[in-house]
């Protein structure tokens, strides 16, 4: 057979890829020519021949009888949102017929971008927020916690955040360990905005990530190898491998970083005490599987026949770090272990089963100091270690049943760990003190996606969390008298019911509406129940008193699709109230020290709107754009009615971001990207505010190679020194950071 493929315009496409499979097996391949021409010998009716290219979605035909001898194939642009394929929601189904506000970033959306971390990728959508607007490069793990639309309170993650399946949510602290993810493990990023405690139970109180790794395509193997070097002493290699044969797999990502950072306090406030503010990890992600049908980049809805076994896995994670926190004597390291295992079971008549099951150890080290007025001198204040170790299982169950696809779950995770502290006075030991305690937590999940007609599609579900928080103490020992105290706190137990309806209308063929109702929640972390921190002059207590939040939202949108589908625009207006919303409240103010404690404060309410916008102007050229009003402010706390009426700390009223993407299928290509934030307050007395910025990223690469890519990324290109921090030192953002590496790519996923 001999071939031209074309796009929509007539224009023919150069080295495209095509690939000839039987079943699994890659029986042959080849690319276009300059005239986008190509031949394939040896075909047999029934094989399946594929194109790809960069821009394109993926051309598939199974091959007929007869065999044409000549074919023209036309190739669609990617990027048109409402074809995408998620599973955020728990059911794999189109964007366009999903009734939420979810937001997706393929791989040639992240690999368009100059970020070199997960969370800084992310923040190409309006509404992604960590803590302190920072980035994971160089900022303390404890302020990764990833938030969505405005709802904020602390550290810890409002927002789910998973990997292959699994919780990237620190089991003891709940913020995220984005470090973790490699950004070459990541084939595509799906962001749900608005509740998803009805899907993922505590952690989803604003929205979920779910981050989905590459899959080897048949037994063709995958070598993936990046690396850079940059400003700021940084060095970065990253490598993801995977191999099938005989129904064997094996798949391997690993990431070595390092950086040497910035001075983040700003340049008038500094003084001798005050050091780069530095970050370097090693990660490690293995994973073996045996299949017993084929394996797929995705596993079907469910296989025909008898019951089959599908695969078996186990994976393990390898994780350490080490951080210097800005002055001479802060820093903190992790260590971190999982082991992880499953396995898929498809039968006909009752569906799809995926038993998950996980256990992980960690231990996180860091020291705190408090740093003379005048900056030029610090004094360690206390040693901490935590310890925690977390194990849990998941049973999930789908099944299509006409114009229904039902699922379920059940899932089981305890979760211990301990704060040990050697606290400081005039720099010598004073005493030994220690916390913790245990959490288990049982979960049911139920959910029917219906598509009750060919235009209207409707969402039910529900999940019920039940947690028990037990083995809870603190311990104090002076060193002085060496006469040891101990208060044990009572078990206590509590449940939340998140139930989620939606529906998804479609107007015309271009145009849809969806509108929903969840509630959702987050149980208050183990850290946050016992274990205290400090950052700058800035104390923050624990309080293990502190309830769950819940949150109620309703949220209403509309998607329109326009010219020939190149343009698709998403709206939606949102509103939610958070019941018990964890903050930490100011309790007292000096010069030299703020004094903060993790409350449970009466109510907030977040109102606002979303806009996404996609344009491809060219199969090459793609615009995006999105954009977030957020009104966030306290409107109950019968504890201090003053604080009534102001704004959630560290949320901006307005965010808006930009990129436009130019990948041909010619040599280079390139990306910007823009950021732009309204001010925020640092604390929940409005006293200490955030001011707005605008930062601008861009990468431009150049392909030697079908398979070598070199590449140029700058971020933060006019140097923005934006605010991310008040204690009530102002700290600002990295300056203007610049690299250069290659890509190669050697294999299809």
């Amino acid at each position: 057979m001999t071939g031209v493929v074309v796009d929509g315009n007539g224009s023919t496409v150069p080295n495209a890829a095509v690939t000839v499979r039987e079943e699994s097996t890659v029986i042959s391949s080849t690319t276009t020519d300059a005239e986008g021409r190509f031949a394939i010998e040896d075909l047999r009716p029934g094989q399946t021949l594929s194109v790809t290219a960069p821009g394109f979605a993926e051309y598939i035909l199974v091959v007929p009888t007869p065999i044409p001898q000549t074919i023209n194939i036309f190739l669609e642009p990617t990027g048109v949102a409402a074809d995408v394929t998620v599973s955020i929601t728990r059911s794999e189904t189109r964007l366009s017929e999903t009734p939420a506000s979810v937001v997706v970033l393929t791989r040639e959306d992240l690999e368009s971008t100059a970020a070199q971390t997960v969370d800084d990728s992310l923040r190409q959508i309006a509404g992604f927020t960590l803590f302190r607007r920072s980035s994971s490069r160089t900022t303390n793990p404890t302020a990764q916690g990833a938030n969505l639309r405005g709802i904020s309170g602390s550290g810890a993650s409002r927002a789910a955040v998973l990997f292959d399946g699994l919780s990237l949510n620190d089991a003891f602290g709940g913020w995220t360990y984005w470090s973790r993810v490699p950004l070459i493990a990541v084939e595509q990023a799906e962001v749900l905005r608005g509740g998803a405690s009805s899907l993922y139970g505590s952690g989803g109180l604003s929205g979920a990530v779910n981050l989905a790794p590459p899959r080897s395509d048949g037994d063709e193997p995958i070598f993936n190898f990046r690396a850079s070097a940059g400003t700021q002493d940084t060095y970065d290699g990253s490598l993801y491998s995977a191999v099938g044969r005989g129904g064997w797999g094996f798949d391997l990502a690993t990431e070595t970083f390092q950086t040497g950072g910035y001075i983040p306090v700003v340049e008038e406030q500094r003084g001798l005490a005050d050091t780069r503010a530095n970050s370097r990890h090693n990660n490690l992600f293995f994973s073996i599987e045996r299949s017993f049908g084929r394996r797929e980049k995705k596993p079907p809805a469910y296989a025909g026949g008898s019951d089959l076994l599908d695969r078996v896995f186990a994976r393990g994670n390898l994780f350490d770090e080490r951080r210097d926190n800005g002055t001479s004597l802060t820093y903190n390291r992790t260590y971190f272990r999982q082991a992880a295992g499953g396995a898929d079971l498809s039968n006909k008549s009752i569906g799809e089963f995926r038993l998950r099951t996980f256990f992980e150890s960690q231990v996180y080290d860091q020291t705190f100091a408090a740093v003379s007025v005048d900056r030029n001198s610090e004094t360690l204040s206390r040693l901490q270690r935590v310890p925690s170790q977390a194990a849990g299982t998941n049973l999930f169950w789908t099944r299509p049943i006409e114009s229904h696809t039902f699922a379920a779950s059940f899932e089981v995770r305890e979760v211990r760990g301990f704060s040990d502290e050697v606290g400081y006075f005039g720099g010598q030991p004073a005493s030994i003190s220690g916390s913790g305690g245990s959490e288990r937590t049982f979960a049911f999940f139920v959910q029917d996606s219906w598509a009750a007609s060919e235009k209207l599609n409707l969402s039910v579900g529900f999940r019920v969390d039940s947690w028990k928080n037990f083995d809870a103490h603190t311990s104090t020992r002076p060193l002085a008298t060496n006469i040891s105290s101990e208060t044990r706190f009572p078990d206590r137990n509590e449940t939340a019911l998140s139930p989620r309806i939606a529906a998804i209308y479609q107007i015309t063929p271009n145009a849809s509406i969806y509108g929903s109702y969840s509630r959702s929640f987050r149980a208050p972390t183990l850290n946050e129940l016992y274990r205290g921190f400090r950052v700058g002059n800035v104390i923050t207590q624990a309080n293990e008193n502190l309830l769950a939040e819940a949150a109620d939202t309703f949220e209403g949108g509309l998607t329109v699709a326009a010219f020939d589908r190149r343009l698709n625009v998403r709206g939606n207006v949102f509103f939610t109230i958070v019941e018990d919303p964890v903050v930490s409240v100011t309790l007292t103010t000096t010069p030299t020290l703020i004094t903060r404690r993790r409350q449970n404060v009466g109510k907030t309410r977040t109102r606002g709107i979303e806009l996404d916008a996609e344009l491809a102007i060219r199969n090459d050229l793609r615009l995006s754009a999105s954009y977030l009003y957020a009104d966030a402010r306290f409107i109950d706390f019968p504890a201090d009615p003053d604080l009534v009426g102001n704004f959630l700390p560290q949320v901006p009223q307005q965010q808006a971001t930009f990129q436009l993407a130019y990948r041909p299928a010619s040599r280079f290509s390139f990306g910007i990207q823009a950021r732009a934030s309204d001010a925020q307050w640092e604390d929940d007395l409005n006293s200490l505010k955030l001011r707005p910025y605008f930062t601008m990223d861009a990468f431009a690469a150049y392909r030697v190679h079908k398979t070598l890519e070199l590449f140029i990324a700058a971020e933060n290109v006019f140097n923005s020194r934006y605010d991310i921090g008040l204690t009530p030192i102002r700290t600002v953002a990295s300056p203007a950071f610049a690299r250069i590496g290659l890509r190669l790519e050697l294999g299809k996923r």
